[in-house]
């Protein structure tokens, strides 16, 4: 934060939010560790949220990625976003406002990796290759790049191996997914160019 000039403070006089992990909360005079106290931290998240809502205060998610693929799933700062969003009012027309998601699948992280000191890569030698359905594959398709979806080492993994093939499992999942509509694919129906059961170079 200081290299930025900015200075952590108290979300009652915060500027701006910025879920960049899911472990702490950290407010410049206390630090809640989830892997201490889970209840507290819940807790925590939950007012800070409330509060940052009441002030419509701006967020600022610094990586969009919703779950981990640990066990269990753990969140990820996205999730974070979606809980303020869903503090926010949902649907009101500035939450997208308020909420800043910065990396994939949004534009802006590809037009910054396809730029090479200012000359603009071309796509058609871009691959953007990862586990998650709703930031890798989504963000390469929506860029017009070629997508690897990575699929038993990631968070798919589990669902995927409770079929008889990786085919069956990827199609289903595949299949649950394009079916939602709240999701950073806003309804647009996933294809992986590539569909493989390790990364492996």
């Amino acid at each position: 934060c200081a290299s930025a000039g900015w200075s952590l403070a108290p979300v009652e006089e915060a500027s701006l939010i910025v879920a960049r992990g899911t472990f702490t909360i950290c407010d410049g005079t206390t630090t809640i560790d989830k892997n201490v106290d889970a209840s507290e931290y819940e807790t925590a998240l939950t007012t800070a949220l409330k509060k940052a809502a009441e002030r419509r205060l701006p967020m600022l998610v610094t990586n969009p990625d919703k779950v981990r693929p640990d066990e269990g799933l753990p969140p990820m700062p996205g999730a974070i976003g979606d809980a303020y969003a869903a503090a926010l009012g949902g649907d009101h027309d500035d939450v997208s406002l308020l909420i800043r998601r910065i990396g994939k699948p949004f534009a802006e992280v590809y037009e910054l990796a396809l730029n090479n000191n200012g000359r603009a890569l071309d796509r058609s030698k871009a691959c953007m290759i990862g586990d998650a359905l709703e930031t890798d594959v989504t963000g390469g398709s929506k860029y017009g790049i070629t997508t690897v979806w990575v699929v038993n080492d990631g968070i798919h993994g589990p669902t995927v191996a409770e079929h008889a093939s990786l085919e069956d499992g990827t199609k289903e999942v595949l299949q649950q997914f394009n079916s939602k509509t709240k999701t950073y694919a806003e309804g647009r129906v996933l294809t992986p160019t590539v569909i493989v059961p390790h990364f492996r170079w």
